[in-house]
């Protein structure tokens, strides 16, 4: 058979890409849905192709081999976009794990009931038993992500968290905001004292208000001493909402980016926050106000506050390119990026603000979240 210089190249090139793909560490996604916005959607699509981050194209450096999904909805993308990509679809998680080199668990959106406290069941704590259990049948543990907090009760959260430090499993979870951009920036160095800090979110309570408190929550463990955990925790609505640390607010909502919705008179919800240190915090929903999620802070001596928008891409969803981003490097190093404290607490301010919610706004004392890490 006659090859031209051509071919000969284009067969040549074409070895190598196939080499470079099968040198690539394979993974699994673990999801509950795929359709147009959903978690899935804007993770994924970066995971298999690649993502632009900070002006600079980044390759995928993770082959993605299998999925799990556990619904599929009319509009869903999962069986499709598996057949584009030559994925295979298995019937479980643990089916899925079998032969990679990590997984990634997307255990958001979906229809699943809510509880009593009114958040969603997300089956995560279920996949975490299939997968840990299939890890233990094989004898390998494997770089594990799963996004947002652990689960929607707090003993199978703590239960979730225990079984990854007592396995040593290389362990990611929670929010995409602690990663995204801080505009303007700000940081805070380990050992700063602060009086206060307020966190801004929107649109459902249970869905939304968790990004801010993990946000607020990565800002909380750097102050000195390191964290010392949570004394109690108390839910309030409508007038009382605009009484919480005006200027605190105020200073957060000159930082917005996003064009803030029209004012339907919908109603303010917050969380009030008080530290074992005395530190004190709080999370305001803010429908009326913004669509960027808001930081301000008041550090001890300083009477002004700082502030900050923890900028996400609204509609581009850009800020996902550092969830991938640190996916990869999980798999790659087997090293978590964040301490995963940091998403058992944030885990647990949710479940005690949605209790106090239930309890018509009274104060919820939390012993169980006297965690310390630093």
């Amino acid at each position: 058979m006659d090859i031209t210089r051509r071919g000969l190249i284009s067969l040549l090139g074409g070895a190598a890409a196939a080499s470079a793909q099968a040198a690539k560490p394979k993974v699994a996604c673990v999801l509950n849905v795929w359709f147009p916005n959903s978690h899935a959607d804007v993770f994924i699509p970066r995971l298999l192709d690649g993502y632009r981050l900070n002006g600079s194209w980044h390759a995928p450096k993770l082959q993605t081999v299998k999925f799990y999904v556990d619904q599929f909805p009319v509009n869903d993308m999962a069986r499709e976009q598996a057949a584009e990509y030559g994925i295979k679809i298995c019937k479980s998680p643990a089916e899925a794990i079998e032969g990679v080199d990590g997984v990634a668990v997307i255990g958001e959106h979906g229809v699943y009931p809510r509880t009593p406290l009114g958040n969603f069941q997300y089956p995560r704590k279920r996949y975490y038993d299939e997968l840990t259990a299939a890890m233990a049948r094989n004898n390998r543990i494997i770089p594990y992500m799963s996004d947002k907090y652990f689960a929607y009760s707090w003993a199978d959260a703590r239960a979730m968290y225990d079984g990854v430090k007592q396995r040593e499993i290389p362990f990611m979870c929670g929010s995409t905001l602690p990663l995204t951009w801080r505009k303007p920036p700000l940081e805070f160095a380990a050992g700063t004292e602060f009086d206060e800090l307020l966190a801004l979110s929107f649109s459902d309570l249970e869905e939304h208000a968790y990004h801010a408190i993990e946000l607020l929550q990565s800002v909380a463990e750097k102050r000195k001493g390191g964290e010392t955990g949570i004394a109690r925790i108390r839910y309030i609505e409508g007038d009382e909402v605009w009484r919480v640390s005006p200027a605190m607010r105020d200073a957060a909502l000159t930082k917005r980016i996003n064009a803030p919705p029209p004012d339907k008179g919908e109603k303010p919800e917050a969380f009030l926050i008080e530290y074992n240190d005395g530190l004190k915090a709080s999370i305001l929903n803010l429908n009326s106000k913004t669509r960027d999620y808001l930081f301000a802070a008041r550090r001890k001596g300083q009477p002004a506050p700082e502030a900050t928008c923890f900028y996400i891409g609204l509609y581009t969803h850009s800020h996902w390119g550092f969830m991938v981003q640190a996916f990869e490097n999980l798999v790659l190093t087997k090293k978590n990026p964040n301490p995963i404290e940091r998403t058992l607490m944030a885990n647990g301010i949710l479940l005690a603000g949605l209790e106090s919610r239930k309890k018509g706004g009274a104060w919820v004392d939390t012993p169980h979240l006297r965690l310390q890490y630093s």
